[in-house]
């Protein structure tokens, strides 16, 4: 019975969401509606703050990624009162905690910041939509849940003491918590949690046999420094037995309450970070101003820093750059262009935007394989969720709502030489439209349509090592106005972003002629079929490229002579401003070649032992952290079912065959992975009978 009542209570949360979510869009907008004719006069008020009486050391803008990490870390010590201002809400909603409620995040109405590109040329004069997480945790709630490092070359190519490979490798270790470990290049014991994917799909299989027949090789774990990053395989994901392990679910939500020195305010938008001139006539940082949803907007509070306190800002690519600007710090022309004085001029204050741009294939598969598309498994005819992918993801955490449904790939290398400029995303269903994102936001309005969804596979592919650059940059001296983006998206005058996409698709339907897809397909749907030459493909790639939700570099670290560089990379200290610092993607000054989460917690992570413990960046901050685990123990058969492959492990509980000695390997499997397929890491096959492979 009380199954039972989990179980429908669970499937009516599921069903709610949609309902949940207009009206919700439909109070904010009222909301903003009314807001608009309340901000023409500005009051900052300290005493009706509802942080009154007090002094900070530490303000952290942005209770996001970076924002969660240094809330947990910096508040640890009780002598340091710690104020988060966060301009979202709570991260308890349940499209949040379940993987495959990402397709309703995208545009949501509170959970998402709704920020567009302006008109950008190469794009057919398109605007692009940024999906930016607008909650606690920030886009750690919102993203697909990828956990990629890039490649060592991404952080040497930086050229910054103190920021080599070398020297990094172990932080991205100490903050990991790899639940399948231990394993090479893994950490256990840290608070981001990682795991293997726990949803599988015999597609995904067919996928991998096909990127084997069109020439490319495995890779075991794309985290593993150890070896290239190029092959096919399968992507870690940031999710703790099934669920979302956003940044405020392992960071910030287990003290909240619980540490009398750190307040979070929800709801909070910071519309200036305050300065005085010291003795010296140099900035500093005395506080912040913000408006609160639930009053006012023309109003503004203060929050006061203590002596010797400091203002973090943690609001990422976009609004880090933005709030400086607003605050004087940017850019002077154009400050001045706005009526806004200044306060420092510095040039690369939203300068140096990267992304990963973005377009996709897909392709339509045969009726009688209906059942095999994730969208199938979720969805009935009515779609209406099945009452079978409830049940398998209440009881066990697994099925077709585990997964953001984008957790098997590849990285190529379009050029041959180099690392590899492109990521493949493999998804076993059928995209609904040729903009990826756009894609998942009709996926989320499919019942309301009563659209059928066609079966299929797509492949998402991304330049993750993107040469174009564009800007962050002011529409207005109003803090409540979005900021004017521009994306940038192939700019780069050698055209390489292009011709990486370009290929891109061109691999795509190489590999989708392989034997081990071909058997499944009926028909190309994008950029389909008729879209034969170079110049048809760059032209389907300029009016169906989005946002591969990667944005970075617009508060760059550098040297103190760089003109570009925002702030320091010895202690990420805004240059010539004291009590500043900006702590977020926005100071990474190369985008490296993978999703951009695991490099924000270790950024976040670093600049809190510096701040805490006065650990060094230049002499490396090392964790003294176990960095490789034991070798693996050799097989002793020469069969392998896929789970022991990726566990290292001769025998699965469910195969079959009789257990080998598996002493000494420190890895339990059992109810790990139920699968039987291709035993990709030992080319071997399982020889179960209940494997059909």
């Amino acid at each position: 019975q009380l199954y039972t009542c989990k179980y429908w209570a669970a499937l009516g949360q599921l069903k709610d969401m949609q309902t949940q979510v207009q009206r919700r869009g439909a109070l904010r907008a009222s909301r903003s509606t009314a807001a608009q004719g309340r901000r023409s006069v500005v009051q900052v008020r300290a005493s009706a703050s509802p942080v009154a009486g007090q002094k900070w050391d530490y303000v952290i803008v942005g209770g996001g990624t970076a924002g969660a990490v240094l809330a947990n870390r910096l508040s640890a010590d009780e002598s340091k009162k710690v104020l988060v201002l966060e301009a979202g809400g709570s991260a308890d909603a349940l499209e949040i905690a379940i993987p495959a409620g990402l397709t309703k995040l995208f545009r949501h109405p509170t959970l998402d910041w709704g920020l567009f590109s302006v008109n950008q040329k190469p794009l057919d004069k398109r605007e692009v939509y940024l999906a930016r997480g607008k909650t606690l945790g920030g886009s750690s709630c919102t993203n697909a849940t990828l956990y990629h490092r890039g490649s060592p070359a991404d952080y040497d190519s930086w050229g910054l003491d103190g920021w080599s490979s070398k020297e990094l490798v172990d932080l991205f270790v100490a903050a990991e918590n790899y639940s399948d470990g231990p394993a090479p290049y893994h950490g256990q014991g840290g608070t981001m949690n990682v795991e293997r994917p726990r949803y599988d799909n015999p597609l995904h299989e067919e996928f991998f046999r096909a990127c084997k027949a069109a020439g490319l090789s495995a890779n075991p774990d794309f985290n593993d420094w150890s070896r290239t990053q190029a092959g096919y395989g399968e992507f870690q994901v940031t999710q703790k037995n099934g669920q979302r392990a956003d940044m405020n679910r392992m960071y910030l939500k287990p003290i909240q309450g619980k540490r009398p020195n750190l307040t979070v305010l929800t709801g909070t938008r910071t519309t200036k970070v305050a300065f005085e001139s010291d003795a010296s006539g140099t900035p500093r940082t005395v506080g912040v101003e913000f408006s609160q949803a639930s009053v006012a907007a023309g109003e503004r509070y203060a929050a006061e820093l203590a002596p010797g306190g400091e203002v973090v800002l943690c609001t990422g690519a976009i609004h880090s750059p933005h709030l400086l600007q607003l605050s004087g710090v940017g850019p002077g022309s154009a400050l001045r262009d706005h009526n806004i004085s200044v306060v420092r001029e510095l040039r690369g204050v939203g300068a140096n935007l990267q992304d990963h741009p973005a377009t996709l294939y897909a392709a339509r598969t045969d009726d009688k394989f209906d059942e095999l598309a994730v969208t199938s498994q979720i969805y009935d005819k009515k779609q209406n969720i099945k009452f079978g992918a409830v049940l398998q993801y209440l009881f066990n955490k697994r099925g077709p709502l585990a997964t953001t449904g984008c957790d098997h790939g590849a990285f190529v290398s379009t050029t041959g030489k180099g690392e590899p400029d492109l990521q493949m995303r493999f998804v076993p269903g059928m995209a609904l439209d040729a903009d990826a994102i756009q894609s998942y936001i009709k996926f989320a309005e499919l019942k309301k349509s009563g659209e059928a969804w066609p079966c299929g596979i797509t492949i998402q592919l991304l330049a993750v090592r993107a040469k174009s650059t564009g800007s962050v940059g002011l529409k207005s001296a109003d803090p409540f106005a979005a900021p004017a983006i521009n994306i940038g998206y192939f700019t780069d005058k050698g055209g390489e972003d292009m011709a990486t996409l370009r290929e891109g698709l061109k691999l795509s339907r190489r590999i989708c002629e392989q034997s081990p897809l071909a058997q499944y397909i009926t028909e190309e749907r994008f950029p389909g079929t008729p879209t034969a030459t170079d110049a048809d493909l760059d032209a389907f790639i300029r009016k169906t490229t989005c946002s591969g939700n990667a944005l970075v570099g617009t508060c760059k670290m550098g040297a103190a002579s760089d003109p570009t560089a925002v702030v320091s990379a010895e202690d990420f200290k805004v240059h010539g401003v004291s009590g500043l610092r900006v702590v977020d993607a926005s100071v990474i000054p190369r985008i490296p070649g993978g999703q951009m989460g695991a490099p924000v917690v270790m950024i976040a992570e670093r600049a809190a032992a510096l701040m805490t413990k006065g650990t060094p960046i230049a002499k490396g901050g090392k964790s003294g952290k176990t960095l490789v685990a034991a070798k693996r123990p050799a097989h002793p058969t020469p069969w392998r079912c896929a789970v022991a492959a990726a566990t290292a492990h001769s025998h699965h509980p469910e195969c079959s065959q009789p257990p080998a000695d598996t002493a000494g390997s420190g890895v339990a499997v059992a109810g790990r992975l139920p699968r039987f397929a291709y035993a990709r890491m030992s080319e071997a096959a399982c020889t179960s009978p209940r494997c059909g492979l």
